[in-house]
């Protein structure tokens, strides 16, 4: 039977092109589908660009292009890595594994096998089959098995900034190219948002540290200077605006010394991590880290130290900027701020802002320093005119009236009224004496600085007999961390507790402990007749308990289980 033809002698359903009906219509269908689809896949990414391009929070717009390229291309796992300067993943953020599943993997990925083939690839890499490509090392144990793969590198500014991947184990399933456009395109959108969040973030780091900086000045130059630890809250500004673990100052252990022959640094601040161990650690400046830093002046980007600081270096090998406090070629101490084992590494911006902030607390340091030179000449100078005037006043008036008493005394007949006014003439000669010894003591030239351990020294030395037998002298940390005002006032309470000790409680030992943590620890125990329970302090003893407070430390007096005396008091170092 033969087929009907058209007039034009075509079969009938015949639309030319060798194309029947049926399939041209269907062929119509398929292409308006992709039409459509691609529509909708456009709008999709237009979307996404739109939404990571509003955000300026760089962990924000990760997790938005992870969840996105997952989305748009029906993967089951999906990852952004972001690179470090030595070739290894720094950042590592990715979705489509449970929380169990990652907890029992352990570690992230820092970019070995098919991840680090991508580290300098500037083209997209499709695999069909992961662990067929000759970069593949396998997976660690407890990971899912992942078959088809497809990585892009993110690009900022010429630079492979990071590598965007998604994966699925699913048999069969693969990565078109189709795909690979869509994921191509998340890239570059990745890339002008992420461009944009590590500007406003070096804008908002600035913002903070110029904050920190002028914090820093306004502290050190106020009326309030002796009651600031301009150290400690140098410290305490560059562990949170470096996310340091830990951070550390170090300053000559012998502050008098000149700079080139400083030979040993002390910690004289410390905050975060084992602070209260580290600080008063001391390094050599020959052959360690901080030394060489504190000899050329220059800073330096490090994992790690050539010379140990216990409680410091011993926490493991970490990031570390190490930066010279430097004002008018001369070098004052040196910064260390140290981020956990796990935490990012630092960069040249982040040395740039700690150097800005360096550079300003140094000089604000120096500053800060030549004022309160300037304010001590002034107290030399009214020291000079009141000594002028006890001697010149006082001790004359004095004088006149102990000889005054002295001719009533001639004249009494009264053998008791005599002892009084006996006694009360002693009195103004002994009056006379302090006068004249306060006056020596105000004309003499200033001393050089007299760390905490002579001071304590000296002390034990002027009020104890034989050569200090029976007396014995501990000390911890360092000294040379408690300034002059604070060592003034520990001399004191331990020449005030002594005092008591050999005059009045009638002690044969001694124990003098001085202990310098982040606080000032004197405990002084005798063997002598010890104090009454409730016992209320007074004298010399109710001295060194108002210094305590005053200070805002504490003062203990108490009688140990064996007897004798137990003098136990403390100040924190923010006074010194």
């Amino acid at each position: 039977m033969s087929r009907e033809r058209s007039g034009h002698g075509r079969e009938a359903g015949d639309i030319g092109f060798g194309l029947r009906q049926p399939d041209f219509l269907s062929r119509m269908h398929e292409q308006l589908d992709e039409l459509v689809a691609e529509r909708q896949q456009m709008g999709q990414l237009l979307q996404v660009a739109i939404e990571i391009g509003s955000d300026l929070e760089l962990d924000a717009i990760l997790h938005r292009i992870v969840a996105a390229a997952i989305g748009m291309t029906g993967a089951r796992y999906g990852a952004i890595g972001v690179w470090g300067p030595e070739g290894t993943l720094t950042s590592f953020v990715h979705s489509g594994m449970d929380p169990d599943t990652v907890a029992l993997v352990g570690h992230l990925p820092v970019g070995k096998g098919v991840l680090g083939a991508l580290r300098d690839r500037t083209e997209p890499l499709r695999l069909s089959r992961l662990t067929d490509h000759p970069s593949a090392v396998g997976f660690p144990e407890h990971h899912p098995p992942m078959q088809a793969f497809l990585g892009m590198p993110v690009i900022i500014r010429g630079a492979v900034y990071g590598s965007l991947y998604v994966t699925d184990d699913r048999p069969g399933r693969g990565f078109c190219e189709a795909d690979e456009i869509t994921v191509r395109a998340l890239a570059s959108a990745a890339s002008v948002a992420i461009d944009n969040a590590r500007l406003f973030d070096r804008v908002r780091a600035g913002a903070r540290w110029t904050d920190a900086s002028r914090e820093i000045s306004t502290a050190l130059l106020s009326e309030s200077y002796p009651d600031v630890r301009p150290l400690q809250l140098i410290a305490e500004r560059a562990a949170q605006l470096t996310d340091a673990e830990q951070a550390i100052v170090l300053v000559p252990a012998d502050p008098d010394q000149p700079s080139d022959e400083v030979d040993r640094l002390v910690v004289s601040a410390a905050v975060g991590l084992h602070a209260k161990k580290v600080l008063g650690q001391e390094v050599p400046v020959h052959g360690s880290t901080s030394g060489e830093v504190f000899r050329s002046g220059r800073p330096l980007l490090t994992e790690t130290f050539r010379r140990p600081i216990p409680a410091f270096t011993d926490v493991g090998e970490r990031p570390a900027i190490l930066m010279p406090l430097t004002s008018d070629q001369h070098t004052l101490g040196v910064i260390v701020v140290a981020r956990n084992t796990d935490a990012s590494p630092f960069d040249e911006q982040h040395l740039d802002l700690v150097r800005d902030f360096a550079d300003h607390a140094a000089i604000a340091l120096t500053l800060a320093t030549e004022r309160r030179n300037a304010r001590d000449m002034s107290v030399l100078v009214d020291r000079e005119r009141i000594a002028r005037d006890l001697h010149d006043q006082v001790i004359s008036r004095v004088f006149t009236v102990g000889m005054d008493l002295q001719g009533v005394l001639a004249r009494l007949r009264s053998p008791e009224l005599a002892a009084r006014l006996t006694q009360s003439v002693d009195e103004l000669q002994a009056v006379i004496e302090d006068i004249r010894r306060t006056v020596f003591d105000l004309q003499q030239p200033p001393a050089r600085r007299r760390s905490l351990a002579e001071r304590v020294q000296d002390a034990i030395a002027r009020l104890t007999d034989d050569g200090n037998e029976g007396t014995t002298l501990r000390m911890a940390g360092t000294m040379t961390a408690v300034g002059d005002e604070l060592a003034e006032h520990a001399e004191a309470v331990v020449r005030e507790a002594l005092g008591n000790a050999v005059r009045h409680s009638r002690a044969a030992t001694i124990a003098v402990e001085v202990t310098v943590t982040d606080e000032l620890l004197i405990e002084i125990t005798d063997d002598g007749c010890g104090v009454a329970p409730g016992h209320r302090p007074c004298g010399g003893l109710d001295r060194i308990a108002r210094r305590a407070k005053d200070l805002g430390g504490d003062c203990a007096i108490t009688s140990p289980p064996g007897g004798g005396t137990r003098v136990r008091w403390s100040a924190p170092l923010r006074n010194s």
